[in-house]
């Protein structure tokens, strides 16, 4: 089941998810390696550096829920976390601190994933998001009519919630054994790494699933 090439905002625009994907890429893993690794080759310390890396996420998280005017539950989500991370630090003086961060995220959002399995999963909530029209209608409907369609979705939200678990535990592994000049690089390329793995795996199994109800409904 592929993502259309269009989507809806609330106000009646289009955007394209190719294109905030990579605005997502650019905030949240090319601006924050620009950031450290230019305060590092200044000088800056890594802790400073680091804080300061973490600028551009929250920055954004702000001005969407600006723009939005209402609180967008990812980036309040977020927003939590960035300030936790930060205000932990202070307390610890800790680089490595800072660098878990980013597991401890991924964690929650993965195991938050997982919590929307029993009623509206994950997958069904995206869907919804990126369609409009007579699509959405048609996925709304097939969620109500069809056990093998809602067991089809809750089987690719599972691989995502899954699957940023464990990534979560790789990413706080590396924060404390690696050198932490190494670290944001390795991460972001870790960040691009799983997102593929993740929505390369889940679309084949969106595709083979929704090959195999459609010919039992045919059928």
């Amino acid at each position: 089941m592929n993502a259309p090439a269009t989507t809806v905002k609330e106000e009646g625009k289009p955007t394209h998810p190719r294109r905030e994907a990579v605005v997502n890429l650019l905030v949240n893993v090319v601006a924050p390696l620009v950031v450290f690794y230019g305060l590092r080759a200044a000088g800056a310390g890594q802790w400073p550096a680091l804080v300061l890396g973490a600028l551009p996420p929250g920055i954004r998280a702000v001005w969407t829920v600006a723009t939005r005017r209402r609180v967008d539950g990812l980036a309040l989500f977020t927003l939590s976390i960035l300030a936790l991370g930060v205000g932990a630090s202070f307390l610890t003086g800790s680089p490595r601190f800072l660098l878990a961060k980013d597991g401890w995220m991924t964690a929650v959002g993965g195991l938050w994933i997982l919590a929307t399995l029993p009623r509206t999963p994950f997958y069904f909530q995206v869907i919804r998001t990126i369609t409009a029209g007579a699509g959405r209608e048609r996925v709304e409907t097939e969620w109500r009519r069809s056990p093998a369609f809602r067991h089809m979705l809750r089987v690719a939200t599972a691989i995502w919630g899954v699957g940023l678990v464990l990534d979560a535990g790789v990413r706080v592994v590396l924060a404390y054994s690696l050198p932490v000049d190494r670290v944001p690089l390795i991460s972001g390329l870790q960040y691009v790494a799983a997102f593929l793995i993740l929505e390369v795996s889940s679309q084949i199994y969106l595709r083979r699933a929704g090959s195999r109800i459609d010919s039992e409904e045919s059928s």
